[in-house]
């Protein structure tokens, strides 16, 4: 079992220090990544790349793949996360849609997103997140 399992990720920055910790520094691509947790929260595997993006395409937020990779780890629960390696932390229209999806795919397999958390980094280079859950965005019913 790798050292992360096991943690608790009850707040944002502990989960995103994970994705940071799995997120090369320097990304030029978008990266889409899943945190794989047990039903109480624990850390159940690293977190698990399911997207790259190409060039200046975004990467795809496929829920048939972040559901795919979170299953095969066990997850009761899951963590969405991906960069932007502009630095912008807004999430764009395209970010708030792909989160209602995974939350609808979500109840559909009781599998509850607990939150998609947005990545960047400072003009310092210092790691910064956007958690959308803190932001007001539904996760779980």
């Amino acid at each position: 079992m790798p050292e992360e399992s096991g943690l608790n990720v009850s707040i944002p920055s502990s989960a995103a220090a994970l994705f940071f910790a799995t997120l090369p520094t320097g990304q030029t691509e978008e990266r889409v990544f899943v945190l794989p947790l047990s039903g109480d929260g624990k850390v159940l595997a690293k977190p698990v790349l399911v997207s790259v993006g190409h060039g200046k395409d975004s990467a795809a937020v496929e829920a048939g793949e972040i559901f795919r990779e979170a299953l095969k780890a066990g997850a009761e629960e899951i963590i969405v996360a991906h960069n932007h390696p502009s630095g912008n932390l807004a999430p764009s229209k395209a970010d708030v849609a792909a989160t209602a999806k995974l939350h609808e795919a979500a109840k559909l397999l009781d599998v509850p997103l607990l939150d998609h958390l947005i990545l960047g980094r400072k003009p310092d280079g210092s790691p910064d997140f956007v958690s959308l859950a803190e932001a007001g965005m539904q996760m779980m019913e």
